[in-house]
């Protein structure tokens, strides 16, 4: 049954025989509202279909008002009062009850404003239904329409300052020019508008719900699970075109913390709510220009900002005179004159010249208007007035500190309390205002104390200082931030501790929503942090209700745990002290001393461990080989369940080593063709040396002695020749020098200077025969010399011209005959150099700066990389008339530059978004992304593709061996794995098949062709099995539900058998051979579990068929004695059967092994142990030693989040690993045999983990999670693979700002 008529299609009956109706007046939050709203619909019979149908808007809406996700608008206050005349309200004061609850709930604080118009706004933006009155931006609003009815397709997205006006700009102009003003109209758009709030997709999904056939939550699941499904029904079933507005959209960042999930998903809506199709559907944000950093991270949105933004700038004089006069005029008000002189010269910054204004004080002109409108009793407004409000920058002080002085200092201490969390204090960020739920504010068992804060933000909020609806409370604008001297000096008092405070908010609401889990409380170092910070003077007044009761809980459950500790200790303590009883009393005391210093020690050392570890996982998806090193030191200071997480990830990702440039200066870099030798220029004008690095031995590179000096200027570009022995670099001073590198101990210049270029050097590349250089330059020119003899250099004749921008990049055809340039003009040229250099064919055009080109290594293919984040594929095979052959697009910044590997299948890019991403050319799909600590700038492959070496904007440049321990499924939903008994082999199975050989573990290589089903059926299931022996291979289709067989004794040549297993009639789920080989057991959805007989291949036959009347049966296995088959299935249960007789399986009994469905099993090697996956996320432990009286051995053990997919052990049973929907695969140790201590949780993806599997050595982890994953489940393995490729080892710096807590000390030997 559909959700919303699960929930409002079963009407209960009328008043007389159904539920009393709640008096509007009992109404007080809009949860109640919707209650009070359906008990009037139910007793009026009528469903939620039946009332949307009457009134004559989609059930969405309809569905939102009753369960009290949103309110009416101001503009929906006719098809309120439409449905309430629908459910029998038609009583004059009923109507009225209603109405003056509605307009409660709008406004829960401070006095109800008139209906009588205001011609400023203060800092609350301009709303639809104020388009009247907003004057001023018509030329903006008229170029923002065109933008959206005919400009470039995908999101809009309007960027200025804080306080350029972009909210009012959207509310009051865009909508109101495109969907009139909030009332739709025959011919208009439909307009939606949302701020995102800290769970954006739910906000999205609430406005999605007004126009859509579905209720909000449905909505909102559809939304995170197939947007792409959403976006296509809403342009489907939507009459007409729809615009959706999302302002404030800087709260993605501020609002939602740290959750990147939540993050994605709404960014992902937005994508395919933006993907073009016939402009039905329009998106259009408004952004802080402050966060343009933070959205550059994110491709729909870096791409928005690159084809679609829409600059919202300071205002003109005319623009400024008209929204000063025009709201006066129509209001029927005299100005002074002078007045607006005054105006313009107080907005003007100090010194400016040439009609320069500040972006941002159009807060701070709105509230001086308001406020000199109300000085002068709304009927004129004069010079006297506008000095007594404080004019332009003290206005908004003024208003604020007239409220505060007219305060008791209880209530002093109460306002600052409130406002400070009204603020999100940023972490290198700006501050911003934050919205806050009234609840928050005002919810505790004070009812006097709750009772002063609802007075006293209705003070403010009747200054329009601070805004509040029932969605919650928030100040008006950004402006009080800063126009306030009193709040600006609240927030910089303590700014750690506001931070603390906020993050102690949310983990308490975390807390909240998580019914209560201990598992969600303050632990270690957060919670000394927190309760020191709450026991300083009156910050414990400062909390709210749920936060003193979490805190109180936090504390107490620290207290209880530290008691165990403590009773662990004392226990020790007790032994120690009888035994030194027997020696010296004073022995004793000693030891007695020493106990206590250690576990104070170990306390200290779990707490900075699981810091380290936190901080480490943070730092994986910006600079992965500090994170790495971290991740180290957090398991040496103490072996927590964090830093094991942290350090297997470490592992579990491709290695990396690093060279740090001292100083951390910008820097260009070069590695010789041998990958024996870094090359890295100083690009700053404080560092112009350059440095070498031996890399002889590659997993520790090492600093040479020699400083190569001699540039005046800052050093864009580097090069080696073919041999390696000669090294050009080319510098903003306008030279380029060449270097003696042969020995790199003894490097020295040769000759002189190349001089020439008129300007900067941004580019130089030698000839494969080495015998020319080409020097590109910012001046356009680009200069070829003969290096033939290095110590006398002479010029190719003269410099080559056509360029209309700078000469970025220079690459060569591997003879040295074709040569390419990257014009930052926005053209690649192509130049023939056989005999007199000539210009070839036509620029290749592109709509954005060209940075860089590469040939492939056959010289049949160019690519380029720009500032659209696109790289361009041409084929060469006619060089006069390049060929475009596909565009690479998932690039996340700028193209910086681009590299192919050694065999042309992969190509490289650094861009500016601090990534490097790899793909692969046959397939055009991005194949590995590398991040990095700031902007990339280099890329080169070495060591036949295994290496990949990068350079940072940072002074970093880092090796990583690559691909890394990562099979690439390309798009398949891999749900079945299986390694090879005996040889490094993993299988992979999805909608087909994949063999890979894993010798290398960091660089996985497919064996053979793709292994596909029999032309008859369309594809595999996932499921699959490997015989013992290692060379049969069984897998099953999804049509037929046929069973086939292969011989992969020749990995790289795999035979399918000519056997077809069939008579399961559903979907095949799992299948597993016996230990001993001779029986294979499918098991599927048609509830049986079917036993066949494979000791003859040729001639597989059918034994039996198992029902255990359950339901879907997901999965089986043997014993490893082959005696007992158990299965696992609908309902939680699990049916076991004696097969020692496979061809009369006896049963053993069906148990019920859990309270949902069981979805995965394992059983331990000595068969004593099942480990049931439970779709409700946990596993179950049952003792099955004596197979017929199965027993539960350990409650359930909360597991990874959604259904547990996936369980195996260990070869040597000691490990169990689990793997469920949220994308994460839990480690745990058995003791006792059943019991799970949790050893690590890893997280790859987002996606679910469909399947595990040990290799046979037991250290080896595979999981299919998105790619296929090779994880090294050893700490110590793990450890001496991070060590093996450290490279520079964390700093002293580093390490007092990451592990402020413990001293120094080297991590690796």
């Amino acid at each position: 049954m559909p959700a919303e008529v699960a929930n409002h299609e079963q009407p209960e009956g009328r008043t007389g025989g159904g539920p009393e109706i709640p008096s509007p007046a009992a109404v007080h939050t809009k949860r109640d509202f919707g209650r009070a709203l359906t008990a009037t619909r139910e007793a009026a019979g009528l469903t939620v279909r039946d009332l949307a149908r009457r009134v004559g808007v989609p059930l969405g809406t309809v569905s939102g008002w009753c369960t009290g996700r949103h309110l009416p608008t101001l503009s929906q206050r006719d098809l309120f009062l439409r449905l309430l005349a629908s459910c029998g309200v038609g009583d004059d004061d009923q109507v009225e009850e209603w109405l003056a609850c509605w307009l409660r709930l709008r406004r829960p604080l401070g006095h109800q404003r008139s209906d009588a118009p205001t011609p400023y706004r203060g800092l609350e933006p301009f709303q639809a239904e104020h388009a009247d009155w907003f004057f001023g931006r018509s030329r903006l609003t008229e170029t923002l329409v065109l933008r959206v009815t005919s400009g470039s397709p995908g999101m809009v997205v309007a960027v200025g300052s804080s306080g350029s006006g972009k909210s009012s700009l959207l509310r009051a102009g865009l909508v109101p020019a495109l969907c009139g003003n909030g009332h739709r109209a025959p011919g208009r758009w439909q307009g939606l508008l949302l701020t995102p709030g800290r769970r954006p997709t739910s906000a999205l999904s609430a406005q999605l719900a007004l126009v859509a056939d579905a209720a909000p939550d449905t909505l909102e699941a559809e939304l995170r699970d197939d947007p792409a499904l959403v976006a296509r029904r809403l342009r489907r079933s939507v009459p007409g075109q729809l615009l959706l507005v999302v302002d404030q959209f800087e709260e993605v960042f501020t609002s939602t913390g740290a959750d990147l999930a939540e993050q994605e998903a709404f960014l992902r809506a937005l994508a395919e709510l933006s993907e073009p199709h016939d402009d039905a559907l329009r998106v259009v944000a408004g952004m802080r220009a402050d966060f343009y950093p933070d959205a550059l991270h994110w491709p729909v949105l870096a791409a928005a900002l690159q084809d679609n933004q829409v600059t919202v700038g300071p205002m003109t004089e005319e623009e400024l005179c008209q929204a000063i006069v025009e709201p006066a005029r129509r209001a029927g008000m005299d100005i002074e004159s002078g007045l607006i002189d005054v105006l313009l010269r107080d907005l003007a910054p100090a010194g400016a010249l040439g009609g320069r204004r500040d972006t941002g004080a159009l807060p701070l002109l709105s509230h001086a208007l308001l406020a000199t409108w109300e000085q002068g009793r709304r009927s004129r407004m004069s010079l006297e007035d506008y000095r007594a409000t404080g004019g332009i920058d003290g206005a908004i002080a003024k208003t604020a500190e007239d409220v505060f002085t007219g305060l008791s200092e209880q209530e002093r201490t109460l306002v600052r309390q409130l406002f400070l969390r009204l603020v999100h204090v940023g972490d290198n960020t700006p501050d911003t205002r934050r919205r806050v739920a009234l609840e928050e504010l005002a919810g505790g068992l004070d009812d006097d104390r709750d009772v002063r804060i609802r007075e006293l933000l209705g003070r403010y909020v009747d200054r329009r200082l601070i805004s509040a609806d029932v969605d919650g409370v928030e100040i008006s604008h950004e402006a009080l931030l800063e126009s306030w001297p009193r709040l600006r000096e609240w927030i910089d008092t303590d700014r750690t501790g506001h931070r603390l405070h906020r993050r102690l908010t949310e983990a308490a609401r975390g807390w909240q929503e998580a019914e209560r889990d201990p598992d969600a409380l303050y632990r270690g170092v957060r919670l000394d942090a927190t309760t020191d910070w709450v026991g300083r003077q009156d910050h414990r007044d400062e909390l709210n209700q749920l936060e003193q009761e979490f805190i109180d809980a936090s504390v107490t459950a620290d207290r209880a745990e530290r008691l165990r500790e403590r009773r662990r200790t004392r226990r020790l303590r007790w032994l120690a002290a009888a035994l030194a009883a027997l020696l010296l009393v004073s022995g004793a005391a000693t030891l007695y001393s020493v106990e206590q210093r250690a576990a104070a020690d170990r306390e200290r050392n779990l707490a900075v461990s699981r810091q380290v570890a936190g901080t480490a996982t943070r730092l994986a998806d910006s600079d992965p080989a500090l994170a790495a090193q971290l991740a180290v030191a957090a398991y040496r200071i103490a072996p927590t369940v964090e830093a094991t997480s942290a350090l297997l990830a470490a592992a579990g990702r491709p290695a990396v080593s690093r060279m740090v440039r001292p100083g951390g200066a910008r820097q260009a870099v070069a590695v010789n063709p041998a990958g024996t030798m870094l090359a890295a220029a100083g690009a700053s004008d404080s560092d112009t040396a350059v440095l070498l690095w031996d890399l002889a031995d590659p997993a520790r590179p090492r600093m040479l002695d020699a400083r190569l000096t001699g540039h005046t200027d800052s050093v864009y570009a580097v090069a080696f020749s073919a041999d390696g022995a000669t090294l050009a670099t080319g510098s903003a001073d306008g030279t380029v020098r060449l270097w003696d590198v042969a020995d790199p101990a003894r490097a020295r210049p040769i000759g002189r200077p190349l001089t020439g270029p008129g300007d900067r050097v941004l580019a130089v590349e030698f000839t494969s025969d080495g015998t020319t250089l080409a020097v590109g330059s910012r001046d356009t020119t680009l200069r070829l010399w003969d290096v033939r003899d290095r110590e006398n250099p002479v010029p190719r004749g003269q410099p080559l011209t056509g360029a209309t921008g700078a000469v970025q990049s220079i690459a060569f055809t591997p003879g040295g005959d074709l040569m390419a340039l990257a014009d930052a003009g926005g053209a690649v040229r192509l130049w023939d150099l056989r005999d007199r250099p000539r210009f070839l064919g036509s620029p290749l055009t592109v709509s954005s700066r060209v940075n860089t080109v590469a040939f492939s290594p056959d010289g049949a293919t160019l690519a380029a990389g720009s500032n659209d984040s696109a790289i361009r594929l041409f084929s060469m095979a006619d060089p006069a008339r390049p060929v475009p052959i596909g565009t690479l697009t998932d690039a996340t910044g700028w193209v910086n530059a681009i590299t192919f590997s050694a065999d042309g299948k992969l190509l490289a890019a650094a861009n500016a978004s601090a990534r490097v991403q790899l793909w692969d050319l046959t397939t055009q799909r991005l194949r590995l992304d590398l991040p990095h600590a700031a902007p990339t700038t280099a890329v080169a492959f070495r060591d036949e593709d295994r290496v990949l070496y990068t350079n940072g904007a940072d002074g970093v440049a880092r090796r990583w061996l690559v691909p890394g321990p990562v099979l690439p499924t390309e798009g398949r939903e891999i749900t079945g794995l299986a390694f090879h008994p005996d040889r490094p082999l993993l299988i992979d199975a999805g909608v087909d098949l994949r063999l890979w050989d894993v010798t290398e573990r960091d660089r996985p290589v497919p064996l053979g062709p793709v292994v596909s089903g029999a032309p008859e059926y369309d594809r595999m299931t996932g499921a699959v099995a490997l015989h013992p022996d290692g060379d049969v291979l069984a897998a099953a289709t999804r049509s037929g539900n046929a069973i086939l067989l292969w011989d992969i004794g020749r990995p790289d040549r795999p035979r399918r058998l000519p056997a077809r297993l069939t008579g399961q009639t559903g979907l095949i789920e799992h299948l597993g051979f016996s230990h001993g080989g001779d029986l294979l057991a499918s098991s599927g959805d048609d509830g049986r579990v079917r036993l066949w007989d494979i000791s003859d291949l040729a001639r597989p036959k059918p034994l039996a068929a198992l029902d255990p009347g359950v339901g879907f049966v997901y999965a089986s296995a043997f014993t490893s004695d082959d005696r007992t088959l158990i299965a696992v299935a609908q309902g939680g249960f699990a049916a076991l059967w004696d097969v020692r007789d496979p061809r009369r399986p006896q049963p053993l009994g069906t148990v019920q092994v859990a309270p949902d469905d069981a979805r995965s099993l394992s059983i331990s090697p000595d068969d004593t142990t099942l480990a049931v996956g439970v779709a409700n996320s946990t596993v179950e432990m049952w003792d099955i030693t004596n197979p017929r009286r199965p027993s539960r051995a350990a409650p359930p053990v909360a597991g990874p989040d959604g259904i547990v997919h996936a369980l195996a052990f260990s070869p040597d049973g000691s490990v169990l690993a689990g793997g469920a929907g949220a994308g994460q695969t839990w480690l745990w140790r058995l003791t006792d045999r059943h019991r799970l201590d949790r050893v690590a949780i890893l997280s790859a993806s987002t996606t679910s983990t469909w399947a595990l599997r040990f290799a046979p050595g037991g250290h080896l982890l595979a999981s299919a999670s998105g790619d296929v994953h090779l994880w090294d489940t050893d700490p110590a393995r793990a450890i001496r693979r991070v060590c093996a490729n450290t490279g520079d080892p964390i700093t002293g710096s580093e390490w007092a700002e990451h592990i402020p807590d413990a001293p120094y000390r080297r991590i690796c030997p």
